[in-house]
């Protein structure tokens, strides 16, 4: 099931209008215009949906999440007032299987009393009664999500976003893996100009667990703390991605400021290692980026630019606007330069621009 747009509404900021997303997504744009916070947003939606956030912690009044699965297309909506749930809708191709409101929930035909509290997807899946409540709760379980500069040499991390729904540490995710899958980590490792021979697992008793990485004409194993934190984010990274794939359903793997600190040649091939890897094993990604390395080798058709006015940020895709990106094929430039230049302005300038 692959999220196709979602909508957020905060109390200090919101979304426009829907933002939309396809199999791998580039969120770019200049700074403070709400790359991170829309990243941030959908992590906590997550988080919502999960319950492992109190209502009153979040910025969250209003989301809206519209998902293809197969032939269906399912719209969920849902509303908070302070703690409390205040509206729910749940579509299938049109059809209105729940709703909730000041008069009362209706689910399936059926009305019911979920408590103020809860999300009427927390108090009533069934796989067999309610397989829509189900899917849309099993791609919120198996969601993930992370800041690049913020992957610690330690692994895991106490920020809930972090690893969303994982819980696992980077011992834990190398353990859970085939050898095929190790060995791909070594290639890909390979590929960024890291000479990895060979990973393993070392545990002493019940509290020391290390993943040592040996490498080629070097004696000594690494471990976390001997890596650069380049070196250790993208290998990280790796490791992530190839334990999602193993997942029996894998989702979405969401990656704020991806690619930050790494040097061009790093940078622009972990990024199209990532972008074909999720494209391959059917892993929607969503991840946000101010290098211009990384973006000269994303495709401009999987790129959303986020433009801010006041606290309203609004989204520029091909979706939206296909002769805006169709035009600048032509011209020549970079993908950088379409971000950077005035190619964009001078196009809404010229009514060649829609919103």
């Amino acid at each position: 099931m692959k999220l196709t747009q979602f909508t957020y509404r905060g109390k200090d900021w919101r979304l426009a209008s829907p933002i939309n997303l396809q199999e791998v997504n580039l969120l770019v744009g200049k700074n403070a215009v709400g790359k991170s916070r829309t990243i941030r947003a959908l992590g906590n939606v997550l988080l919502f949906l999960m319950q492992l956030s109190e209502r009153n912690t979040l910025d969250i009044f209003r989301s809206e999440l519209l998902f293809e699965d197969e032939n269906d297309l399912i719209s969920y909506e849902f509303r908070l007032k302070g703690a409390d749930v205040v509206y729910e809708s749940l579509k299938v191709n049109g059809e209105t299987l729940l709703s909730r409101n000041e008069n009362g929930t209706v689910l399936c035909g059926e009305s019911i009393n979920p408590p103020v509290s809860k999300l009427t997807l927390h108090v009533r899946r069934d796989v067999v009664q309610y397989p829509f409540i189900e899917k849309i709760m099993l791609w919120a379980e198996h969601a993930c999500g992370l800041c690049f500069n913020e992957i610690e040499m330690a692994g895991d991390s106490a920020i809930p976003f972090y690893i969303l729904g994982q819980g696992q540490t980077l011992f834990a995710m190398v353990k859970s893996l085939p050898e095929k899958s190790i060995q791909q980590v070594i290639d890909q490792a390979h590929e960024l100009g890291y000479p990895i021979q060979r990973i393993e697992l070392f545990e002493h008793g019940s509290n020391l667990k290390m993943v040592l990485f040996h490498e080629e004409n070097v004696k000594s194993q690494l471990f976390d703390a001997l890596m650069s934190k380049g070196m250790f984010r993208a290998l990280y990274l790796l490791i992530y991605a190839q334990y999602m794939s193993v997942r029996e359903f894998p989702s979405l793997l969401l990656i704020d400021d991806l690619c930050e600190g790494l040097d061009y040649d790093r940078s622009t091939k972990l990024g199209k290692i990532l972008f074909d890897f999720c494209i391959e094993h059917h892993i929607q990604l969503i991840a946000s980026s101010n290098d211009t390395f990384l973006m000269d080798v994303v495709d401009l058709k999987y790129w959303n630019i986020l433009q801010r006015e006041g606290s309203e940020v609004s989204s520029i895709d091909i979706i939206k606007n296909p002769d805006l990106f169709n035009d600048f094929l032509f011209t020549g430039l970079s993908n950088f330069d379409f971000f950077s230049s005035d190619y964009i302005t001078r196009k809404k300038n010229c009514g060649r621009f829609g919103r």
